[in-house]
This record gives C-alpha cells, sequence and structure tokens, in this order.
C-alpha cells in the first residue's frame, strides 16, 4: 500500500474504535465517566485478575524484580540486571504480553518483552490477566497479559510537587531518582527521571576441574541505565481530555558468562522513545469516544566474540473506541486499529532493508450487565496482518453473584500469536510462510470475600497449536517451523487475611500453582518429547506474604517457592527446586515542607544459592539502603 494511503486509512479509524483506549490506564481512575468504567470491566468480565501490592520501598525497580517476589509469573533472568522474560501459566515469553500504559512491549523482532528494562516506579498500578486474551489485546497474550499503568498524580491540590531519592547496595550497585508534578486548573502532568548502575560482581560457588568446589566472583555483568517518563493531561472543558505520555529508555549491560563458559566481553546496548497521546470526547454520560495515535522507536546492538548486530524496530499505532451504555443493563462498544510495523537487522536476509507489515484489526464488545457485580459478556475480533492470516478471535465472560460473598467466575476464549519477524525474514533460516499460532483458553473460579478474608479458587486449561519453535534441520542449523501442539492445565489458589487495630494493619497474603504444561502433538521432529512437561516451567509455585504498618512505618516479608523444572526436552536433567525470602522496611516522617523516607531492603535472606536458568547463578544474600524527599 502506498504511505499515501496511510492517512485515509487513519482518519477512517478515527470514527471506529479499539481496545487500546479501552485498556489506557493513562486515564486515572479519578477522571474516568461511568461508560469507560463499565467498558474497562467488560474487557476483562470472566477473568481471573492478580492486582500487586504496595510495598515499603521508594526506589525505582524493575518488572522482573517485582514479579518475582511473589512468583504470580514464572520469571526467567539470566542474571541480575540482564534479559529476564516472563511466561504466564506455561504459555512462555512471547505468548505472555506485556503492556505499558496500553502499548504492548513485545518486540516485533524476537516477540519478546524484557522484563528488566521495564521500570516500575513506586504508585505505578500492576495488574495480571490469567488466561488467553486475543480478542481483546490482540497477538501476543495467549497465555496472559501483564498490565503497567502509571500518569500524574490525582490527589494533589493546586501547585507543583516532586521528590528524589538515592539507592545504595550490595554489589557496586547504585540509583538516583526524581520528579516534579504540577496540577493548575484543568492542566495536569508529572516529569519524572531514573539512573542506576551496578557491578553485580557477586560471590558464587563453581566446582573446579577436579571436582571441588570453591568460590568465584560474577564477571562481565555491570549495567548502567537511564529512564525519562512524561504524561501530561487537559481537560479542555467536561467533554474533552488530551492526554500524553512519552518513555524515553537507554541501556548498557555487560552479557555474563554461563558457569561453563570462559569469560568474554559480551554486551548489549539498549535504546527505546514510546509516545502516545490519546483525546477523550465524552457527549454525554452514557457516551464516549477514545482514541489514540502511538509511535514506538526500539534499537538493539548486540556485541560477541568481536562483532556486533544492530537491530531496530518502529511501529506506528492509532485506535479509536467507541463506548456506549444503554440503559442500566446494556454496554457495547466498537472498535478498529491499524499499525504499521518496521524492522531491520544485520541477521536480516536483505541488509540495510526495511521490512514491513501493515495490521488492522476490527473488533466489538457487548454486556448484560443482571446485577451490580454480575455481567455476561462477549468480545469479538477480527485482525488483517499483511501477508499472513489472522484467525478470527472471540472471547465469551461471565461473572455470577451466589449470594452476598460469593462469586462464580468464567471465561472461554479463542487466541492467536502471529510470526515474529525474525521468525520470517532471518537471512537463509527465516519461514516467510509460517502460520499463525493458534488456541484455546479456558478458566473457572470461585471467589469468596468478607470483611477480613478473601479466597479465589481457579481451574484453568490452555490449547496452543502450531507453536512455532526453532529446531535444527539435516545441516544442523536451526530454523523455525510450526511443529508443536501444547496443552497447559492447572489450579490456582489465592487467599488473604486483613486486620485494622488502632493505627496498626495488617494483612497475610498466598498464592499457589498447579500446571501442568505438555506436548501433545509433534509435526516436525523428534516425537519422545510427547506427554513431557516443556523446559523451565515448574509443575509447582507459590508464595507468602505478610505485610504489617503503623503510621509511617511498614514491614513487608515475601517468600517464594519454585518447584523443580526441567531444562532439556529429554527430561535428562533438572534444575532444582529453591525459595527465597526479602525482606524490606520503611520508615517516613515530616521534615521541614516535605516527608523524608528511608528504606531498607533485603534479598534472599537465607543466603540460598539458586537459578532460574542453567549454569546461570543469581546472588547470595544483598541489600540495599535508600533515602528519598517529597514535597
Amino acid at each position: 500500500m502506498a504511505p499515501t494511503a496511510w492517512p485515509v486509512i487513519f482518519l477512517f479509524f478515527i470514527h471506529c474504535s479499539s481496545l487500546f483506549a479501552q485498556i489506557d490506564s493513562t486515564f486515572s481512575v479519578q477522571t474516568l465517566p461511568e461508560t469507560v468504567v463499565k467498558a474497562l470491566q467488560l474487557s476483562t468480565n470472566g477473568y481471573s485478575v492478580w492486582r500487586a501490592d504496595s510495598l515499603p520501598v521508594s526506589a525505582v525497580g524493575t518488572l522482573s524484580e517485582r514479579l518475582f517476589l511473589e512468583n504470580v509469573l514464572t520469571v526467567r533472568q539470566n542474571a541480575p540486571g540482564t534479559l529476564a522474560t516472563l511466561s504466564a501459566r506455561g504459555a512462555g515469553a512471547a505468548r505472555t504480553a506485556v503492556f505499558w500504559n496500553g502499548l504492548n512491549l513485545q518486540s516485533p523482532m524476537n516477540g519478546v518483552a524484557d522484563a528488566s528494562l521495564i521500570p516500575f516506579w513506586p504508585g505505578d498500578r500492576l495488574e495480571i490477566v490469567q488466561g488467553g486474551y486475543s480478542a481483546a489485546l490482540s497477538s501476543g497474550a495467549m497465555g496472559g497479559a501483564v498490565l503497567i499503568s502509571s500518569g500524574a498524580r490525582q490527589d494533589q491540590n493546586t501547585g507543583i510537587y516532586g521528590g528524589v531519592g538515592l539507592q545504595a547496595g550490595s554489589f557496586g550497585a547504585y540509583a538516583g531518582r526524581g520528579s516534579v508534578g504540577f496540577q493548575s486548573g484543568r492542566l495536569q502532568g508529572e516529569f519524572r527521571g531514573n539512573w542506576q548502575q551496578a557491578k553485580n560482581d557477586f560471590s558464587f560457588e563453581k566446582i573446579g576441574l577436579d571436582g571441588k568446589p570453591y568460590q568465584t566472583k560474577q564477571e562481565n555483568n555491570a549495567l548502567h541505565k537511564a529512564d525519562f517518563q512524561k504524561t501530561i493531561q487537559w481537560h479542555a472543558n467536561s467533554r474533552h481530555l488530551v492526554k500524553s505520555a512519552v518513555w524515553h529508555q537507554q541501556a548498557f549491560r555487560q552479557i555474563p558468562p554461563a558457569i561453563t563458559e570462559a569469560t568474554s566481553d559480551t554486551w548489549q546496548a539498549d535504546r527505546a522513545t514510546r509516545a502516545l497521546v490519546s483525546w477523550m470526547y465524552t457527549p454525554d454520560k452514557k457516551t464516549d469516544l477514545v482514541t489514540q495515535a502511538a509511535w514506538l522507536d526500539e534499537f538493539i546492538e548486540f556485541y560477541f566474540a568481536g562483532a556486533s548486530e544492530k537491530s531496530r524496530a518502529r511501529t506506528a499505532i492509532l485506535t479509536s473506541d467507541w463506548n456506549q451504555r444503554a440503559g442500566d443493563a446494556w454496554s457495547w462498544g466498537l472498535g478498529g486499529s491499524a499499525q504499521l510495523v518496521r524492522a531491520q537487522s544485520d541477521g536480516y536476509r536483505l541488509e540495510n532493508h526495511w521490512f514491513s507489515q501493515q495490521r488492522y484489526a476490527l473488533r466489538g464488545k457487548a454486556g448484560y450487565h443482571f446485577s451490580k457485580t454480575g455481567m455476561a459478556s462477549i468480545q469479538i475480533r477480527q485482525e488483517w496482518a499483511e501477508k499472513q492470516g489472522a484467525p478470527f478471535t472471540w472471547t465469551l465472560g461471565i461473572v455470577q453473584p451466589m449470594g452476598a460473598k460469593w462469586k462464580f467466575r468464567g471465561h472461554l476464549a479463542r487466541n492467536f500469536n502471529l510470526p515474529t519477524f525474525n521468525d520470517r525474514f532471518w537471512k537463509g533460516l527465516g519461514q516467510a510462510d509460517l502460520q499463525p499460532e493458534k488456541g484455546y483458553s479456558t478458566d473457572a473460579g470461585i471467589h469468596f470475600e468478607q470483611k477480613h478474608f478473601g479466597v479465589d479458587v481457579s481451574g484453568f486449561y490452555l490449547v496452543l497449536d502450531d507453536w512455532i519453535l526453532w529446531q535444527p534441520g539435516s545441516d544442523g542449523l536451526f530454523r523455525p517451523g510450526n511443529l508443536r501442539k501444547v496443552n497447559s492445565r492447572g489450579l490456582e489458589l489465592k487467599a488473604d487475611y486483613r486486620l485494622k487495630h488502632g493505627k496498626w494493619q495488617f494483612k497475610l497474603k498466598g498464592q499457589g500453582q498447579w500446571s501442568a504444561t505438555r506436548n501433545v502433538a509433534v509435526y516436525g521432529g523428534s516425537t519422545a518429547v510427547l506427554g513431557k512437561q516443556l523446559p523451565y516451567t515448574p509443575t509447582i509455585s507459590g508464595s507468602l506474604g505478610l505485610w504489617v504498618s503503623n503510621a509511617g512505618a511498614s514491614v513487608v516479608w515475601l517468600h517464594q517457592f519454585t518447584g523443580e523444572q526441567f531444562i532439556t526436552t529429554d527430561h535428562q536433567n533438572t534444575l532444582p527446586s529453591f525459595q527465597t525470602s526479602t525482606m524490606m522496611a520503611q520508615w517516613s516522617g515530616k521534615f521541614f515542607l516535605g516527608i523524608v523516607t528511608l528504606n531498607l531492603k533485603l534479598d534472599n535472606l537465607w543466603d540460598v544459592p539458586y537459578a532460574t536458568l542453567a549454569n546461570r547463578p543469581m546472588p547470595g544474600r544483598n541489600g540495599s539502603l535508600g533515602i528519598s524527599f517529597q514535597w
């Protein structure tokens, strides 16, 4: 399609709608009209949703660190600060989408979002939607989706606010952050920046050639990282709200050798800019139109064995969403989106050539509210991807109250995942005719809630067909193909107990998961993998946490357990199970015209040797101290 056709298509989609606006968390809850609130409820109706609690820490962490603490997803880390991927319900990183303020962070080149590069600020909102979510979020959300939202604070009086903070920790770790925000009449905004560096030269035990253990230090593992984020929103009047967000990041990370490798000068440099602008038009209390334009520009340089390889991806997105509330019982919406995705890599079959793909989607949704908290819903989506087929996807969801304290929840969904640019265009190896991965997900659960206690029990089942796998051919070279069918089934249990006594507040929370994720069909290669658990997919995992607070002081203890994992398809080698604990403490008090906060964090309290990937050790006991000032 000629470039001149794009403005026409964009104008067309202005009058359509899409889910990006529906899940655009940059619009804070305080400013959302009733119609959008109902649309947000409709989008996750019938799904199991996990929401992160606030922690007593003022430093900026990473998404991988935050999720590892409570073990709600499988987190795989090469080493502290290096590549970390997420897997929901055994679906793998390429099928677990990560969204920042409504933007999908999965790379169009490899389909993975590096969770160690995603900053998580105190006050950001974090949710995980468990289960296939393609009708709502398009490609990449077959196992689940991680949703991060940030934005200007809404609890400020007119004026300027801000804060600064410093952090120092083990293994040469230092960090600094600063933010400034303002609220003046109809205009609100916040600017914030974060800088981190670390040597990460921790000690670990290694087996020598004589078979005896000895202590050594991790080498080639330093990192430098800087982030800048900006959000601004303008209420033109009661009907119009304009909002923008920008995130720029630069990172340099050394890649440490595995225990079995010699030290080498291997590193990766990342640079990314993500920007979006949204316009919400609310003609009345039951109608809204939200249109969003976004731009993503990502660059990676990987240096290995004396040579570097550069890759770059650019994505332009335009979406619009129309939500309508019809009386008290019905809500519905129509949506559409247009994307232009381009990528260039030294490893692709044409050097200095931008490979591109245009993607379009139309979707609809409807919900019937048969009680204050009960709803039956349907979502449908048809996507078109240039030179690729994309299946029609849908979701049926229901939430049924069962008395004052009990509630039934369930969903059934059709899902898909498109092949990546690496899968299609890698030099001499990519397969341009790959089919999208397809599958189904279902989830059913019971939720009980009373004043001090809540429990949620879920059973789930995923079918992932035409699984794309890179596998060696007769020449020994790895090539991608639609080679497997995988089923994942399991049980999840979440419970929490809350108590308040005077100024004291207590909360005890735990969750656990049992899952069997296995190959059930093979379309190429050995059939010996049939019926076997997928590598790096634990059968049992869980976590336990205790929150205690009193006025300006709070303490949290978090403990997580990860069961044994197979690391090869033949199940001949395993990664041992492990348990780790983290303790965080915080004290805040008034100081001049602001508030000063002191933080302490201790990781791996019991100094347990462990790894989330074979031959990639993680640090033993370590800690950090921080101080921040807010006005």
